[in-house]
This record gives structure tokens, sequence and C-alpha cells, in this order.
């Protein structure tokens, strides 16, 4: 139980502060708990990761209220060019969940960016909650059977 409490809490921190990495925590964790704790170390860490990222998104989608960005967006072409990528990922949902999995999946564009462009966009909240809380489970419990894996290996023997 404690486990999956510290992993909730680091999954959490890792969100909202990037000096914190879940990634390196949990394999550290995972080999030191049962291994039938994998999945749920997995699942409460993309919880607490999905709920850190709401923070970054609720932030971008104020953001875009603040006077500050109002006078940057008025410069050249850069309110089109933000009203052209709100729409594109407002109105093709395929397209706003394919970016969002690859972003918590694989971290490219970087999972905080992305969720802060996913607020100041408006992107659906179930989708952003949805695709960040699955790319991320499945990320961190490839990462965890992963470390499992070459932990038990014979590579000396």
């Amino acid at each position: 139980m404690t486990a999956l409490l510290l992993a909730f809490g680091v999954g959490v921190a890792s969100a909202l502060l990037p000096f914190f990495n879940v990634e390196a925590y949990l394999p550290v964790i995972g080999l030191r708990s049962d291994p039938a704790l994998t999945v749920g170390l997995a699942l409460v860490a993309a919880a607490g990761q999905t709920l850190g990222k709401v923070v970054w998104y609720v932030l971008g989608a104020r953001g875009t209220e603040s006077t500050w960005l109002q006078k940057k967006l008025d410069k050249g072409k850069r309110r089109e060019t933000y009203e052209r990528w709100s729409n594109r990922l407002t109105q093709q949902p395929l397209l706003s969940t394919g970016i969002m999995l690859a972003s918590s999946f694989v971290g490219l564009p970087p999972l905080l960016v992305m969720a802060v462009v996913a607020g100041s966009v408006r992107m659906s909240m179930t989708i952003f909650l949805s695709t960040v809380l699955v790319g991320r489970f499945a990320r961190f419990w490839l990462l965890l059977e992963g470390a499992s894996a070459l932990w038990h290996l014979d590579l000396f023997g």
C-alpha cells in the first residue's frame, strides 16, 4: 500500500515539477515491491501524472485569457496560427488524440508543453484525460516490466 501511495505522490510531483523524475523512481520501487504490484504501480503513477498535468492544462486555459498573451497574439500572424491550431485540435478529435497519445507515451512532444497547449486551445477534457492516463500507464507498465526483465537476466553467470 505504501508503494502505491508513494508512486501516486511521485507521479503528481513529477507532473508538476520536471526535476522530479517518476521514470527513475518507478523501476527502483518496482524492483523492491511484489511483482504482482506492477500493474498497480503503473496505474497509480499514471493517475498521479494525469492529475498533475490537469494543473498545467488549467494554467494553459487561463493563460490565454491574460491581456499580456492577447497582446502577443495580436503581433504578425500569431493569432491566425493560434486559431488554425486551435481549430485543428478541437475539431479533429483523431488528431488531438494521436498527438496526446504520442506525447504521453513517447514523450514527444513533451507532455508538459502539450498539457499547456491542450488547455490553451480548449481541447476536450475527456480526450486529454483519457489519452494522458492510457499513454502514461502503458509507458510506466513497460518501464516496470523492462526493469524487471533486465534485473532478472543472468548477464554474468
